[in-house]
Parts: structure tokens; C-alpha cells; sequence
């Protein structure tokens, strides 16, 4: 495909803005609601030990509609999901409802921002699927029991480019014991860190409201042990007047490195391999050896500087993938698609070279500033959109197979995907070789850009 025009040269100079806030490790922090980790555990045991030699199998799940009730008794589709791909499980007990909006209108606010979970209505050992003709599942110490269910499609998606891109057909049940587990684990991982990030908003929230409220404020402190910990440690070390602006700061850039570990869940829709280009790559100890050696040559050359360490990209922007995905989970929730519908887009991404998420085939270590560069100047073109405005444009969409055909648009030789990945590719030593050729370095171009 024609490579787009990504350096603008001007009297020798290259037009651009750096505004690149680098990739983050996610810093897991425990926040998975208990019964909902029993709930999907329980299911990914099944889907291991018994369910792909069921009478009915994977392949005749039934229980889509079992997932929808889940879905409007706990309120969660994520849970809803875990349970239809797991051909049922019990949500066990309750939770406390999640606390009241942290603001109401002008008022001060003292109320705890809390970390909220989904609240679950407790269910027997036992629960009917709806319709005629659904089966009846039961689980009684560890045995399942199911009744002839009415077959039910698993992809549903009829778009031919996707189909023949997949490998697949409409019909085929792509979900075993091995995609199942994964599907569940996303599943939870990605509640727990919306969770996480519902957290750190209604944080941030509460601290601007009560900035200039000093009392409120400090009891609104001392109700949350953790913002409360941040908070003496911030005073003791720089002192009770920039104790706030760092306390703050603190939990945005935590929301910002949830936000983007959130974007990593959700474009990790397929298991990872233990080795080879599929393995997890993205922050992983495997990885680190040779950005080490590489970093080393780097230095020995004056590309990189010593306190200077290459980053590692997405070469599909991981924020775009993600919206894609969770518009899917979306319909799947909704009635309106499958998961299997899901495992089809990660296997087109597949077969057309350009894995999704955090594989080793999706990942190029660069050094920062043209890591900077590359990011700025996709999204000026309009080639890297931002996630928010994403999610946005396609909330508009309300079936699978429309979703389906803009996401196999995405990886054509015109498409955003396959720009994003070819020119990330090559992006390094093009920005080497422009710095070669004008004797102009990379500093000195940005801050000739910031000058201006």
C-alpha cells in the first residue's frame, strides 16, 4: 500500500508536536469482587473438567439464555457472559450496594469514594433456563445434569470477508475448554479494573469538589485508608502545602495507567501461547534480555541516552482495538451476538498477520522520542483515534454484522490497522535516517517544533 505521508519537511525541520504520554505496566491492585472470582473460577473448572465430554458439550450451549437472566439479576453482563460460556454457575451470596454518587449538586461531599462492585442477587443450587424447550442445568457436587437444550447458533456473524478471513462459517462453535477460560478470565480481569477505575474517578472527584473545603475534605481523607495513606505520605515528605497536588496527581496518573491497562485486557481476547510470537510479550521478564542488549548497542552509538530506555508499542493502537471489543462485548450482552462472534474478529486479526493485544507479533521497542513522534503524527492524520472518540462512533452500531464489517475495513491494505502496523514497522529508521540526512537531531527538532 502507499505509504502515507508522515514526516512533514519544512527548511529541513520536521512539523510536529510531541504529546505522547508513554505505555504504562499495569500495577494490579486486588480489587476483584470475591463472589464474582468464585463465580468465574467456577465456571473456567468446569469448562475444563467436564464440560467439552458433556452429553451436550461445548459445541450445544444452551445456555445463552441463562446468560441473559444472570445478566439482568446481577446487572452484570460480564458475569452473564462467564456463565453462558460455562453452560451455567451459581453467583453465590451477595454484595453491598455500591455506594451513591460522590456528588449532589453543590453540597460538600464526606462521603468514602469506595471501591464498588456489582451488587448479585443470590440464586439456588438450582434455576430454570426461559423459553420452551431450554434445558434445565443443575449442579449438585460437582455433577451436571442438562436436558436436550434447542441448538443454538455460535457465530452469528454472516459478513463473507470475515468468515473466509476466519477460516470459519456461520454456525461453527468455536468456544472450548481452552478459548472459554480465557474468555472468562478477561471477563473478570476487565471488572476489576472498571472497578479500579470507578474508584480513582470518584477519588479525583471528591478531592476537586472539596479543594477549597478543608474540613470536609480531610474527613473525606480519613474515610478512605488508602487515599489516607498516600495523603501522610505526600505531607511528610514535601509538607502540608503540596501534599494535595501530589496527592492528586497520584490518582490521575494511577486512572491513567488503569485506563490504559484496561485497554490491554480487552484486546487480549485470545489465550496466549508459551511460546513463540504469540507468547505474552508486553512487560514480561522474557522480554526484557534483549531490549537490554539492544538498549546497550543503542547507547554505544549515542542513539539512546544512558537514563534513556526503549519503550515497547502496540503496533495496532491498543486503544482502538479495545473499542472495537468492548463493542462487541457490548452486543454479546445485549442478545445480539455470541462470543464466539468476539474469538472470529481476534482470529481475523489473526490470519491477516496483525495480531491483537499483548503477543510479541503486536510489539516493537522503540527508543522515546520517535515513539513520541510516531504517536503524534498518526493521530494528526487521523489514522490513530483516540479510544473515547471511538467507543463513541460506534455506539451507533447495533449488530454484529455491521461491527463486523467496519473491523475487517480496518486491516484492508487502506485500512487504520494495517497503517498503524506497517508504519510502526519502519517508523525508527525512517526518523534515524531523516536525523542522518539533516544533521538535526531529535531534541533539537522538538524543541525547534515547541519554540514555534
Amino acid at each position: 500500500m502507499p505509504f502515507r505521508t508522515t514526516l512533514n519537511i519544512i527548511g529541513g525541520a520536521v512539523n510536529t508536536v510531541t504529546e505522547f504520554y508513554e505505555d504504562v505496566v499495569e500495577t494490579v491492585r486486588g480489587v476483584t469482587p470475591e463472589p464474582i472470582i468464585q463465580a468465574t473460577d467456577y465456571v473456567g473448572d468446569l469448562l475444563e473438567k467436564g464440560f467439552a465430554a458433556s452429553p451436550m458439550g461445548i459445541a450445544e450451549r444452551g445456555a445463552a439464555v441463562a446468560g441473559k437472566e444472570v445478566t439482568q439479576a446481577t446487572g452484570s453482563p460480564l458475569v452473564g457472559g462467564a456463565v453462558e460460556i460455562g453452560l451455567g454457575a451459581l453467583i453465590p451470596g451477595g454484595s453491598a450496594p455500591a455506594p451513591k454518587p460522590l456528588i449532589k449538586g453543590a453540597k460538600p461531599i464526606t462521603q468514602q469514594a469506595a471501591k464498588t462492585v456489582v451488587p448479585t442477587t443470590p440464586m439456588g443450587p438450582q434455576f430454570a433456563m426461559a423459553g420452551a424447550g431450554g434445558p434445565q442445568l443443575s449442579i449438585r457436587g460437582g455433577d451436571v445434569n442438562l436436558q436436550p437444550p434447542t441448538v443454538m447458533k455460535a457465530v452469528t456473524t454472516t459478513v463473507p470477508e470475515a468468515l473466509e478471513a476466519a477460516g470459519v462459517r456461520t454456525g461453527d462453535e468455536l468456544m472450548d475448554a481452552r478459548l472459554g477460560k480465557q474468555y472468562t478470565k478477561r471477563n473478570r480481569d476487565v471488572l476489576a479494573k472498571e472497578n479500579d477505575i470507578k474508584y480513582l474517578k470518584e477519588t479525583l472527584a471528591g478531592l476537586d469538589e472539596l479543594k477549597n473545603d478543608p474540613k470536609n475534605l480531610i474527613k473525606f481523607i480519613n474515610k478512605n485508608p488508602e487515599l489516607l495513606e498516600t495523603w501522610n505520605r505526600y505531607t511528610k515528605k514535601y509538607g502540608a502545602d503540596e501534599a494535595f497536588s501530589r496527592t492528586r496527581a497520584n490518582i490521575a496518573q494511577r486512572k491513567t495507567n488503569a485506563d490504559t491497562a484496561w485497554s490491554q485486557l480487552k484486546s487480549n481476547v485470545l489465550p496466549f501461547e508459551k511460546d513463540g510470537e504469540y507468547r505474552r510479550w508486553y512487560g514480561s521478564d522474557a522480554a526484557k534480555p534483549d531490549r537490554r542488549r539492544v538498549e546497550t548497542a543503542l547507547r554505544v552509538k549515542g542513539d539512546l541516552k544512558i537514563k534513556e530506555y526503549l519503550q515497547q508499542h502496540h503496533l495496532i493502537p491498543k486503544g482502538m482495538t479495545a473499542a472495537y471489543f468492548n463493542k462487541m462485548d457490548q452486543l454479546i450482552a445485549a442478545g445480539k451476538a455470541k462470543p464466539d462472534d468476539l474469538i472470529v474478529m481476534a482470529q481475523v486479526a489473526l490470519k491477516k498477520g496483525m495480531p491483537t493485544g499483548d503477543v510479541k507479533a503486536n510489539l516493537k521497542d522503540l527508543i522515546p522520542a520517535p515513539h513520541a513522534e510516531l504517536h503524534t503524527i498518526l493521530r494528526r492524520q487521523g489514522d490513530e483515534i483516540a479510544k473515547s472518540k471511538l467507543i463513541k462512533d460506534l455506539s451507533k452500531i447495533n449488530n454484529v454484522d455491521d461491527l463486523m464489517r467496519l473491523w475487517v475495513k480496518e486491516f484492508s491494505p487502506e485500512g487504520k490497522f494495517t497503517y498503524n502496523y506497517e508504519t510502526a514497522k519502519i517508523f525508527q529508521e525512517l526518523d534515524s535516517l531523516l536525523e542522518e540526512m539533516t544533521g538535526i537531531s531529535k531534541n533539537v527538532r522538538k524543541r525547534d517544533v515547541k519554540e514555534k
